[in-house]
């Protein structure tokens, strides 16, 4: 065929696509509306299926992949002897399959009782998979089966046998997008590339007509790796110029406060009031600190640590060199329990800390809506009056009628849980439009390659060693959720608190509910081991649901023993601090990720030289992250493990940047890309803030970004 489409033409000028067709190519999950939407669906991240030869049953090999056509002689179901995880039932479809020189093969489908409608007995079809042999029956294993009179036709087959698969739906198939793909680009011409030359000769990468082409349909393994690397660079390049030049934005405009170190003043004070030598990541990350606080430029670093690397006494050095200068400095958390905690703590840390220009510890006062009216308006005032040198908050703090005299320095804890306009107002807070210098916190450990990704804008200290880590451990374990090993363990939570010791029991769910009847709640968890296990001992119970009040009250019994054992929802999750807690039993441990655990977990990492953490599930045995848990106590381990077994799913919520799912890139396995792009984003926007020199990339950015959700590049 002759070239006769462009790129910006409508998907209905492809053969044979219908005014039905193309609605379902544009609702979810395709949004496909023109030909450019189209030729860059791609396939599945990773998702290619190998064929194999196409070769009569008869001359099949065992152990290698095959595609066999043949005529569906019958179907018969299989009843299983037992059922499948969780305790569901099976079902199995058997297919038998006789080709021409009448070799016979079979194959079974798990869970698809639909298929004997679909594919008739008597109809000719393709079948695909590894093949394998099971006494005397050859037979396909992990089948895959496809009707010749739909969407392939044998010439295809034996033209290539490396198939690409494609997010599809019952409607509109994967088979069915990939011979539309290749339609339209038979009918295209050469496509142009955005990509300046320099950077694809230093990278030695392929040109994109090419790649684009090859990713839809390659020849073999060799070939998709080199078209791939080339669609990586793009969709990797494009994202971190958006990052990039979302960050230039911010400082561009932005007129930033100088915060030098002061001799002798609240900061030297506060190190030499603590009781121990910060650790060696600590004291680099002071350093960071500092070195972007004597900047004009204001500072945005995210600080990221494993539970209790000390992010809060590094997060209190910064906010002291704002107390410094005769400024003020806020922490923002997410929760008020979270702000409540960071109050006590701050509180203590502060009474050795004299400003010696005042004779006097720094003034710390919380704010959140649960408080009383009459105390809000009290704090507000002494705020804006510049009576309060650290506040802590929640959200009350972004209200417009909370003002302050001097903000220097901000704090944001637990980063994920705000997006970047809550970070923005919370910056804006001063009356001069000076800008705040900003550390957000986050406790859950984020692989080097999401930080980069995800937090392209900000500069990224970790802290990974624990203060006093080589004499604190915490034994994990996970147990079936109906074990007899259950009573031996309240035996020994009641021995532990016996000791003086406390324990936490986790549950997912506050209240009982007829949807989940299974999963454990802590209404009832609470009862029942008062009742039970624990009669004689108090045992406490919090949620998110009660009042600050009641909360504040059944911590200070936990912490002060009246109520040695704590049931919970993941209300403690961070923050929480109890150097005598030594036990943890999380019900349903398979309702939580990786991180929510460990960051559970993290409440015992306090007090005592050995502590430990049960895990009850209900399949003990199938769970990778369970055993991931078990097996290990690093949280940046934890979080790599985390997102191989989930992928990478959704980068960006919407509070975060907007709709920019990666469609070929993979943050686990293009580490390396994802560093390169960075580098190469900030290398290009340095000298052409605008992109004014490369209008192809500037569209390309416009295209697959919407420039309208971050405020940054227009396309042209």
């Amino acid at each position: 065929m002759s070239p006769s489409l462009s790129l910006d033409d409508p998907v209905t000028d492809v053969p044979g696509v219908t005014a039905r067709l193309a609605g379902d190519l544009a609702a979810d999950p395709f949004r496909i509306e023109t030909i450019r939407d189209l030729v860059w669906y791609l396939p599945r991240q990773g998702a290619y299926r190998d064929l194999g030869a196409l070769v009569p049953i008869a001359e099949l090999e065992i152990g290698k992949p095959a595609t066999v056509v043949a005529t569906l002689v019958r179907w018969d179901k299989v009843f299983p002897q037992k059922r499948g995880r969780g305790g569901k039932k099976l079902t199995i479809q058997k297919a038998t399959l006789r080709d021409e020189q009448r070799g016979t093969i079979t194959a079974s489908f798990f869970n698809q009782p639909w298929l004997p409608g679909k594919h008739a007995e008597g109809s000719r079809v393709a079948i695909s998979g590894t093949v394998e042999k099971w006494r005397t029956e050859l037979r396909i294993k992990a089948p895959k089966m496809t009707s010749l009179d739909d969407d392939v036709v044998a010439s295809d087959l034996e033209e290539n046998q490396f198939v690409p698969v494609y997010k599809a739906t019952e409607k509109v198939s994967s088979p069915r997008i990939a011979r539309l793909v290749q339609q339209a680009l038979e009918l295209l011409p050469t496509i142009s590339d955005h990509l300046p030359d320099d950077l694809r000769s230093r990278h030695e990468l392929a040109r994109l007509d090419w790649a684009l082409r090859t990713i839809h349909s390659p020849p073999d393994q060799a070939d998709l790796a080199i078209a791939r690397e080339r669609l990586v660079y793009d969709e990797l390049l494009v994202l971190q110029l958006v990052l990039q030049r979302r960050r230039i934005e911010l400082e561009s405009d932005a007129v930033g406060l100088i915060h030098h170190p002061v001799a002798m003043g609240a900061v030297d004070a506060f190190r030499s009031s603590l009781p121990f030598a910060p650790t060696r990541d600590q004291e680099q990350a002071f350093d960071e600190i500092d070195a972007d606080l004597a900047e004009s430029a204001p500072m945005h670093r995210l600080l990221q640590g494993d539970v209790g690397t000390g992010k809060t006494i590094v997060a209190a050095h910064a906010m002291l060199r704002a107390v410094d200068a005769g400024r003020q400095a806020v922490l923002m958390a997410p929760t008020t329990v979270l702000a409540e905690q960071h109050l006590v703590t701050f509180q203590a840390l502060m009474e050795k800390v004299m400003i010696p220009a005042l004779g006097r510890p720094p003034r710390v006062h919380l704010l959140t809506s649960a408080m009383p009216k009459s105390y809000r308006a009290r704090v507000m005032s002494d705020v804006v009056s510049g009576d309060c040198d650290l506040l802590i908050g929640t959200h009350a703090i972004l209200e417009d009628n909370v003002a302050f005299a001097d903000l220097g320095v901000v704090v944001i804890d637990e980063q994920h849980r705000f997006g970047v306009e809550h970070r923005a107002a919370l910056a804006s807070k001063r009356p001069d439009g000076a800008s705040p210098d900003v550390l957000v916190m986050t406790a859950t450990p984020i692989p080097r390659s999401l930080a980069l990704t995800i937090y392209g804008d900000l500069d990224v200290t970790v802290l990974r060693n624990r203060p006093g880590a080589d004499t604190i451990t915490v034994r994990t374990e996970v147990i079936e959720s109906h074990s007899d090993r259950r009573e031996k363990l309240y035996a020994f939570v009641r021995s532990e608190v016996d000791a003086g010791r406390r324990a936490y029991v986790v549950c997912p769910l506050i209240d009982p509910s007829e949807a989940l009847e299974k999963v454990t709640s802590a209404v009832e968890m609470h009862e029942e081991l008062a009742e039970g296990p624990f009669r004689g001992y108090e045992v406490g119970l919090m949620h998110g649901r009660m009042s600050a009040e009641d909360r504040d009250a059944v911590m200070k019994a936990f912490r002060d023993g009246t109520v040695p054992i704590l049931v919970a929802t993941t209300v403690i999750e961070v923050g929480v601090s109890v150097d005598e807690a030594s036990v943890m039993i999380i019900e349903d441990a398979d309702r939580f990720g990786i991180s929510q655990l460990h960051q559970l977990r993290g409440r015992l990492y306090r007090g005592y030289p050995t502590n430990f953490c049960v895990l009850f599930a209900e399949d003990p045995t199938d769970n990778p992250r369970l055993a991931a848990l078990a097996a290990s106590d690093d949280g940046f381990e934890l979080a790599e493990e985390d997102l191989k077994l989930r992928r990478e799913g959704k980068l960006f919520d919407t509070a975060q940047t907007g709709e920019g799912d990666l469609r070929i890139a993979s943050v686990v396995s293009d580490v390396d890309v994802v560093a390169r792009t960075r580098d190469d984003a900030r290398a290009l926007l340095e000298a052409d803030p605008d992109l004014d020199a490369h209008p192809a990339l500037l569209a390309e950015v416009g295209r697959r970004w919407d420039a309208a959700d971050f405020g940054v590049l227009e396309a042209g």
